[in-house]
């Protein structure tokens, strides 16, 4: 993990005055490659707009995510453009020492004077990834039709039969 790379994604909190404060932060493929560098996405890129309100007790973020990146369709296999539009919010309460709560509140040191978001951005983007992965062009997941190689089948009746069709 390159930690000089990683800088870029901190935020001064000890030096914020108690009040809202706006950030934005551009991201790649290089974010994502620092955590998990086996992950199957490709060409990810996007902005962060953080939203941070300061008390003497808390800090409230809204992470505004949007973003690309190329997945492969678990179907099809063809590769496709993913588009990605969300918000989460993180409540981050002054304590002793860093605890993480639940997912929406951690605990972090008075101490702290920067907050790094890298690992935030990192695992807001992985979770909004689909699961299951299908092509745009895949309408009906259901549909069989929709597969990419079809088979043409036509229906061939032995011709001694024909003589049986007729008794019905």
């Amino acid at each position: 993990m390159d930690k000089k790379f990683l800088r870029k994604y901190g935020i001064k909190i000890q030096s914020l005055s108690n009040n809202t404060h706006l950030f934005e932060f551009e991201f790649d493929q290089k974010l994502l490659d620092q955590f998990n560098g086996e992950i199957d996405i490709s060409d990810t890129k996007g902005t962060c707009n953080i939203i941070l309100l300061k008390t003497d007790m808390m800090l409230n973020v809204t992470f505004k995510i949007k973003g690309e990146t190329n997945l492969i369709c678990d179907r099809t296999l063809k590769s496709f453009t993913h588009f990605l539009d969300f918000s989460k919010k993180i409540l981050f309460k002054f304590g002793e020492e860093d605890e993480e709560i639940s997912d929406e509140m951690i605990v972090i040191n008075r101490g702290k004077s920067i907050l790094n978001i890298s690992k935030f951005i990192y695992e807001f983007f992985i979770l909004e990834i689909p699961v299951k992965r299908l092509h745009p062009s895949i309408k009906n997941e259901d549909n069989i039709d929709n597969f990419v190689y079809k088979t043409s089948t036509t229906k061939k009746t032995d011709p001694r039969l024909a003589s049986l069709k007729k008794l019905k």
